[in-house]
């Protein structure tokens, strides 16, 4: 089996005080029991560093080292930080959609492999082991492996910074399970015979000039007006209350009179930027018909990121804004579309309550 290891930098490759990225990926591999059966592919990113610098560019950079080394390999191990792992999850799910038909792994460490009693043996072993399995189930995708989990890339979150169990998926169970054996449970996408011979297909154009801010009624909805008499802005997502309420009560601005959010959502949309409403709960679902508060921001232009993670509705709406920036009912539809999974399953049914 033919593995492409891609090491971008992060704890576990760090060395030094303070810490700082070091190691190639033979250093990290070196010393770590793997099979035989294995042939693997080294490469190392051009700029390795700490995962809180990498942006979605470098993200791109990622995906075109796998397509380089995409027919020749049966899976991808990106070496990567723990901080920013699930933006790189996300951001590789939505570039390659459902054309990629060969798992991807990302992963990372809470240690460098050089302290006592680090995790980096072992996320990087059980790692080879389920890419072996999930190679001969025929299961493809974007996917992680935290210890004994393998978690879904579409809905990936870092919850602890103290636990080598630092990831979870919300509102998603793991899809598999490393050890003692690797055991494959629900969730894992098989290989499409269709799909893999229209080959690997990539969407690499993200809108740059996107922000999130978290939404209160002691948040002073200036914030976001700044930021449209900026007019530097293409997006920008609100981080809301309950199913997607936004606050309605008026704040003083001096010279410019009052006004609450809701009329911040408004002037944003009327000047062309893209209001993305995000639940900040694990099992959020945004639906904005059900409160008046929500009603009121859709009803002023806001767009439902529906129950997305924040990580992917971050790299999901800069791509429908780049795809579509002066159309936000296709916008909608394609933060709507369940693609890669990144949407929880279920839907609300509100017949009955319509009817009675």
């Amino acid at each position: 089996m033919k593995i492409h290891v891609l090491n971008t930098g992060g704890t576990l490759g760090m060395v030094g005080k303070p810490l700082r990225p070091a190691k190639s990926a033979k250093e990290l591999l070196a010393g770590i029991s793997l099979s035989k059966n294995f042939r693997l592919t080294l490469e190392d990113y051009p700029r390795r560093q700490d995962s809180t610098n990498i942006n979605h560019r470098d993200r791109v950079g990622f995906a075109r080292a796998i397509r380089a080394a995409y027919n020749g390999h049966d899976a991808f191990v990106i070496l990567h930080g723990t901080d920013s792992l699930a933006e790189t999850c996300a951001v590789l799910g939505m570039v390659f959609k459902l054309s990629l038909q060969k798992p991807v792994f990302v992963i990372g460490a809470q240690m460098t492999k050089d302290e006592s009693g680090s995790d980096v043996p072992m996320q990087i072993a059980n790692t080879f082991r389920v890419a072996s399995v999930f190679k001969q189930n025929g299961i493809v995708g974007v996917y992680s492996v935290c210890i004994g989990d393998v978690l879904h890339g579409s809905r990936i979150r870092k919850r602890r910074d103290s636990d080598f169990a630092a990831f979870y998926t919300p509102g998603r169970p793991p899809v598999a399970q490393a050890w003692p054996r690797v055991m494959i449970l629900e969730g894992t996408r098989k290989f499409n015979g269709v799909l893999a011979v229209q080959g690997l297909r990539m969407d690499t154009v993200f809108e740059p000039n996107l922000g999130t801010i978290r939404v209160s009624a002691d948040t002073p909805p200036w914030i976001l007006l700044d930021l449209v008499r900026a007019r530097r802005l293409a997006g920008v997502i609100l981080e809301c209350k309950g199913a997607g309420n936004i606050p309605n009560r008026k704040w003083k601005d001096g010279k410019n009179g009052s006004y609450s959010w809701i009329d911040a959502v408004r002037a944003a949309t009327k000047a062309g930027i893209h209001v993305g409403i995000l639940s900040p709960f694990e099992d959020g679902r945004v639906i904005l018909d059900r409160y008046e508060l929500g009603k009121l921001a859709k009803d002023a232009g806001a767009l439902s990121l529906e129950s997305l993670t924040p990580d992917m509705a971050d790299a999901k709406f800069r791509m429908a804004i780049s795809m579509y920036p002066r159309d936000p009912g296709r916008i909608q539809q394609f933060l709507s579309t369940n693609i890669i999974d990144e949407l929880l399953p279920g839907f609300e049914d509100t017949a009955f309550e319509d009817a009675a």
